[in-house]
């Protein structure tokens, strides 16, 4: 059995498959008569080598060649090909919001980026500097070199008894190349074909020298360097489709009323002193050009507002080895990446004068209130006669908006590695650490109001630098992480059994973390407006101790098990059992199968804040509030320009309304928990090709994270959640909205039931469970055909059967999420490829099915079809979203003695997105790419 799969699996799992050597030569004559002696390699997701390519755990391998064929210039795209991944986990691309701005993650079966460990040559790898939300520990893959990588192991069951904390949902292994002797040059560069946006541009070189075998030493140096090129809104807008803002977004692409020179609010303050706005009149600076239908003063902001970040990395991968003798090896490795994204913000702006700046403030555990500055009737840009308010956007200098987000990441260690009889030995140290930044400009809440309000800043006219910043203030928050570790492991045969030999493993590792992310000293103060805080600082330390055995039961049935042990600062020790089977059951039939338990350790964000994290929720959706945001927004677009304007901005305060909110750490945290089971079978009916399917079956429980804000605010009504929840009273900006929509509407009678939602407090716990279950089906085949070449298939499935989460108050599952909104049923990858001499070609065909429009059962009211059919009214178009078919071509030509010439294109037949009620149109160019391949 493990002959024809090994054989037949060399098509995607060569570098699994058996290595052999051949013993040194001391004379012609004795090499041919020595036999070739096999050598065991490990395998993802166990530490005992074997000769045997399949496991009793399901591994998916992505060689070398598949990478170049998929077209990916990073590891972020390569892994964006694998079914059993999420799609939609954070990137660094169009995420300056986020509080791990200028990271990429990857998650596996829908459980999130925490859930899913990735390693480089099986040893962990540095985590991003900043944690995502904060909360949310992980690595950057975008630190990773795409150039290096020899291939990709993905271990699709849970691995904590092999790995430790956070493997619950499985492991990705990158394995770098390693022996390499010359100097090889590489270049790409792709872009889009309408539009010609996404420009991507990268280059290496890698270089080695030695032969372990000559020279008893090898040296290996790669350096990779990676450039994005963004775009702005202006550059997509003409390919978007008229029901995106019709249906979706209104306002996209239109001037806006925040603009500059601005427009003054007339209006005069109630008898709680706030300020009422009856009319909107243009800043008499404002150009006519400027002036919509309504003579209100607009600007046009798609020329400045980004759709997609530049970004640029530079990935320094090196490592040697040395023979000591015989029986020892030294290495040691050093990997170096710095990354910066370039976001940039919209400028500065102010709207809705009759409604203050609210934000959070850490330190006081208090809501910060500005009311936003009025224009006293004396000043020279006011007027109205009066007191006014402003809608204006600080638009003075326009480079002042930039706000970049780098990180720097590493990995140094060394170590030996050896045989002692038939042991094999391992064991290493080293240090792996992490620092991000991410920068900006805020307003003052002082120097900003006092400017405007004095008259210093001078509205629609030139200011002078230096006031411009006093008002702005360079605000930034920073990340690191350091984690010294030592490791140590031994596996070997302990005993022949009856059927054959029990191999064991048995190893320790330590490891010593420090973590500090902090906002500035001014966000921290909450003397910026509008902006949230956080502090995270402390150290751990984390012994670990595992065993494994493996070994045949009878002839053809082994097993495998795990126990490790893991005790993090803090903490109880926790002891996660694995067990797999694994039985020929024929030469061509093998069934397999794993039953995991798994944890993951609370990090130092959820236990060891000093300030909680505070910041907003946004686009939230107010079950008080969006049914009259949704008929005042209807009744406004009858109205004129300025109304529908004012249409967009009532409608987000119900149904998108940013939350101010504070998340507390809680020291009194326990680890989260899973079980995962796995069972399949290999079937190889004839040479060259195979079969595997596994099912998959994950329950994590006892889950930290903070009840969800849909959640919270669906169950306002019930004390316990009324208490985490703060609004306002209706404003008088409430009140003016609904007095306008019923104006244009009579008899609507419209009116608000709640205010504006003030904060929500929230902290980390453990109550939450989530259920993951599948089927990963992976086919491949090679055939010949004469005078024609060599075709290759492949087709890897995953077919979705539930994901659902925990109701804690009902004290059940919630209803099944699969099939609705971001949880397709099924992902597929049909891949062709063709060789002949010198030449290569493939199609790949990447298939998604559809989905529902709402996220879960909390929605349908709004997002199911019925209702989206009832409301929207859309007439042919779907409300849903559909199914999704893309194709990509790859072309490849090496016939130039050391030279290898690529092509690729993307989205060959230009097909869209499917339409998205709810998300929106987005861009999906073809692309194209070509690539150059030089070894010296």
């Amino acid at each position: 059995m493990s002959r024809i799969i090994i054989s037949q699996r060399k098509l995607a799992l060569s570098t699994l498959a058996i290595a052999s050597s051949v013993a040194c030569l001391s004379a012609h004559a004795q090499a041919q008569s020595e036999p070739v002696q096999l050598q065991r390699v490990e395998i993802t997701g166990s530490n005992i080598k074997r000769l045997a390519a399949e496991t009793a755990s399901p591994v998916q391998v992505i060689t070398r060649n598949e990478v170049k064929q998929t077209g990916a210039n990073t590891v972020r795209q390569v892994l964006d090909t694998i079914t059993a991944t999420n799609t939609g986990e954070l990137r660094d691309d169009g995420n300056s919001s986020s509080f791990a701005a200028g990271a990429t993650g990857v998650g596996m079966r829908g459980l999130g980026k925490a859930a899913t460990l990735v390693l480089l040559n099986g040893r962990r790898i540095a985590n991003f500097g900043l944690a995502d939300g904060a909360k949310e520990t992980f690595v950057n893959i975008d630190s990773i070199p795409a150039d290096v990588i020899d291939r990709v192991e993905i271990l699709k069951d849970g691995a904590s008894a092999i790995y430790g904390s956070d493997a619950m949902a499985g492991v990705i292994n990158i394995i770098t190349r390693r022996d390499y002797s010359g100097v090889g040059l590489s270049a790409s560069y792709q872009r889009g074909v309408s539009p010609a946006t996404g420009k991507q541009t990268t280059a290496g070189i890698v270089a080695g020298m030695g032969d372990m075998a000559r020279d008893r030493y090898n040296v290996l140096a790669n350096l990779e360097l990676y450039k994005r090129e963004g775009y702005m809104q202006k550059d997509i807008i003409p390919y978007y489709p008229a029901w995106h803002k019709q249906f979706v977004s209104p306002a996209f692409g239109d001037p806006s009323l925040v603009s500059y020179p601005g427009n003054l609010l007339k209006g005069a303050k109630d008898k709680n002193g706030n300020f009422v706005a009856s009319s909107r009149v243009a800043s008499p600076l404002c150009p006519a050009s400027q002036l919509n239908s309504a003579k209100a003063c607009t600007s046009d902001l798609t020329g400045i507002n980004p759709f997609s970040d530049p970004a640029q990395r530079v990935n320094l991968y090196t490592a040697g080895r040395y023979a000591v003798n015989e029986n020892v090896e030294a290495f040691a490795e050093v990997s170096l990446s710095h990354t910066k994204t370039e976001y940039r913000d919209l400028p500065f702006g102010i709207n809705s004068p009759g409604t203050p700046f609210r934000w959070f403030d850490g330190n006081s555990k208090t809501i910060q209130t500005v009311n936003k500055p009025l224009l006293a009737a004396n000043n020279p840009a006011n007027n109205t006669g009066g007191v006014a308010g402003l809608e204006y956007r600080f638009m003075d200098n326009l480079d002042m908006w930039g706000a970049p987000a780098t990180a720097d990441q590493y990995r140094v260690m060394a170590g030996f590695r050896g045989t002692y009889g038939n042991w094999d030995w391992e064991t290493a140290f080293g240090q792996i650490g992490a620092d991000a930044k991410k920068g900006g400009v805020g307003a003052h809440r002082t120097s900003f109001i006092n400017a405007v309000e004095s008259g210093e800043y001078k509205i629609g006219a030139q200011n002078s630098q230096e006031l411009l910043d006093r008002m702005f203030v360079p605000l930034e928050m920073k990340g690191e992480n350091r984690t010294r570790f030592i490791d140590a492991k031994v596996s070997g045969e302990v005993a022949k059994l009856p059927a054959g030999a029990l191999q064991m493993a048995v190893g320790v590792d330590l490891r010593d973390e420090h973590l500090k992310i902090k906002s500035s000293d001014n966000v921290m103060n909450a003397e910026i407006i509008n902006r949230g805080s956080v502090w995270v600082e402390g150290d751990r330390k984390l012994t670990a101790a595992f065993v494994e055995l493996e070994g045949p039961i009878v002839k053809s049935l082994t097993a495998n098990g795990a126990l490790r042990y893991d005790k993090a600062t803090g903490f109880d020790g926790r002891v996660s059992p694995k067990l797999g089977l694994r039985w020929e059951a024929s030469p061509q039939f093998l069934l397999r199968g794993t039953i995991a338990g798994g944890f993951r350790a609370p990090n130092i964000p959820e236990t060891l804040g000093k300030v909680g994290l505070t910041g907003f929720f946004n686009s939230t959706y107010d079950p008080k509030r969006c049914d009259t945001a949704t008929a005042i927004r209807d009744a406004l677009r009858l109205g004129d320009a300025n109304d529908k304007q004012d249409a967009t901005t009532a409608y987000n305060t119900g149904c998108l309304a940013s939350v101010p909110a504070m998340i507390s750490a809680n020291s009194k945290l326990k680890p989260e928990l899973s079980t995962s089971k796995t069972v399949g079978f290999v079937f190889e009916p004839v040479r060259d090709f195979s079969v595997a399917v596994d099912y998959f079956h994950i329950e994590r429980r006892d889950e930290i994270s903070y009840r969800d804000p849909s959640y919270v605010l669906d169950r306002e009504d019930k004390p316990e959640y009324a208490a985490l929840i703060a609004r306002q009273p209706i404003s008088a900006q409430d009140q003016a909205w609904a007095a306008r929509a019923n104006a244009l509407k009579p008899g609507a009678n419209l009116k608000w039931d709640a205010g504006q939602l003030i904060t929500l407090l929230l902290q980390y716990e453990n109550f939450g469970k989530t259920e993951s279950s599948g089927i990963d089906i992976d086919m491949k085949g090679r055939f010949k055909v004469a005078d024609v070449g060599t075709f290759t298939v492949g087709w890897q499935t995953t077919y979705a059967l539930k994901s659902r989460g925990w109701d804690i108050d009902a004290n059940e599952w919630r209803p099944n999420t699969v099939g609705l909104r971001s949880t397709p049923r099924v992902r597929s990858i049909l891949t062709t490829q063709w060789a002949r001499g010198d030449w290569t070609a493939g199609l790949r065909f990447n298939y998604t099915s559809r989905t529902e429009l709402n996220f879960d059962e909390t929605d349908p009211s709004v997002w199911g079809e019925a209702s989206c059919q009832a409301r929207l009214k859309p007439g042919s178009l779907p409300c849903y979203y559909g199914k999704d078919l893309v194709t990509s071509f790859n072309m490849a030509y090496s016939g130039i003695k050391n030279l290898r010439l690529s092509m690729n294109i993307g989205n060959l037949f230009h097909d869209e997105f499917p339409v998205d009620l709810r998300g929106g149109y987005g861009v999906r160019p073809r692309t194209i790419k070509v690539g150059a391949e030089y070894k010296f």
